[in-house]
């Protein structure tokens, strides 16, 4: 029976990090050198084995079809124990700082707004994790709450960036917990306030909570933004407005736990 180290064999100076994210999974392939060589993204679905399996052959495939990748595999997220190829497996706070580092190493500050959570990392010159703030309990502050009222207005969540820039007055989100703020905009709708409106108040009370989990470990400039929130241009508006700071965005915004893993497994090698 092939195992996921089967798949992806041994021979070659590659090194994998792999983030098993309870949205989505992100694999990345690097050399000694520590170059992006090949990287790969899916739903996790709730299907953790079935994403880690997908990653594994796109990345393969990337690398040329038979290429082979070498030992260590570094896993990193919620996800990260069934990882079954990964030699080690390591916390996706220490995985960012590497990676966000690794892209640029001026960076001070790393935000990061997935599906399901939210983290806020301070790191050192080396990229080394000096302090972190972490919102898990609530949906209210991630990308989690976006989604449920997109679901709410029906529209589509690459919508919601575009819609919400259009708004034309300022109303405020008053409740604290994602279910009742999602109940107060459905209420609000049905009263006549506009969708855009609302999904405007909904990109600030994120971006608010954001800056109050900031505050907890302190802005340092520069700054980057990561997750799969930070692909919604509005609220990455919104957001640095709020922190009075210019945000950087990496290109693979997505890819930045999996790539500092990879980094880490590089480094294990060496």
């Amino acid at each position: 029976m092939r195992t996921e180290m089967d798949m992806i064999g041994s021979g070659n100076q590659f090194f994998a990090g792999i983030d098993v994210g309870s949205t989505t999974t992100e694999m990345v392939v690097v050399n000694a050198a520590g170059e992006m060589l090949s990287s790969a993204k899916t739903a996790t679905a709730g299907d953790v084995l079935g994403a880690i399996r997908f990653v594994l052959e796109v990345c393969r495939q990337g690398l040329g079809g038979g290429s082979e990748l070498t030992l260590p595999v570094v896993a990193t997220g919620y996800g990260r124990a069934h990882v079954a190829c990964a030699t080690r497996a390591v916390s996706e706070i220490i995985c960012y700082g590497a990676g966000a580092h690794r892209l640029e190493p001026e960076v001070c500050t790393i935000i990061d707004i997935g599906g399901q959570d939210a983290k806020v990392i301070r790191v050192d010159a080396q990229g080394k994790v000096v302090d972190f703030a972490m919102n898990d309990k609530c949906a209210a502050g991630t990308g989690r709450f976006l989604e449920m009222l997109a679901h709410s207005f029906q529209i589509e969540l690459d919508e919601l960036a575009t819609l919400a820039a259009t708004s034309q007055k300022r109303l405020k989100v008053s409740t604290t917990c994602a279910v009742f703020a999602e109940s107060e905009m459905i209420s609000l709708s049905a009263q006549g306030e506009s969708r855009a409106d609302l999904l405007a108040a909904a990109h600030r009370s994120v971006a608010e909570r954001i800056a109050a989990l900031l505050r907890q470990v302190g802005l340092k400039s520069k700054v980057m933004f990561c997750g799969g929130v930070a692909q919604n241009a509005h609220f990455a508006q919104v957001l640095a407005e709020e922190l009075g700071e210019a945000l950087i965005i990496p290109a693979q915004c997505q890819m930045v736990g999996a790539l500092g893993a990879a980094l880490l497994a590089a480094r294990d090698k060496n």
